[in-house]
């Protein structure tokens, strides 16, 4: 498997593992001007076609909690 990790200017990161039966994509945007909300997709490329397999779109204050949490677990400082 073999992993590659992309950045644009737009605010949007894409993290793609690409296996001998198709492509998974971990695609990360920030949405607004000062980033109020991100959106996260894990898209699933497989006989050409690039699914959706799941969506999540998380507002500043969810962010906020979400860093915390994190904190709090030691994984992030």
């Amino acid at each position: 498997m073999q992993s590659t990790f992309q950045a644009s200017d737009s605010g949007q990161a894409v993290i793609q593992n690409a296996s001998a039966i198709g492509n998974e994509k971990l695609v990360v945007t920030l949405h607004g001007e000062s980033g109020k909300s991100v959106g996260i997709q894990i898209r699933e490329d497989t006989d050409g076609q690039d699914l959706v397999s799941s969506e999540i779109t998380i507002n500043q204050a969810g962010l906020q909690q979400l860093v915390q949490w994190l904190r709090e677990q030691g994984v992030v400082e």
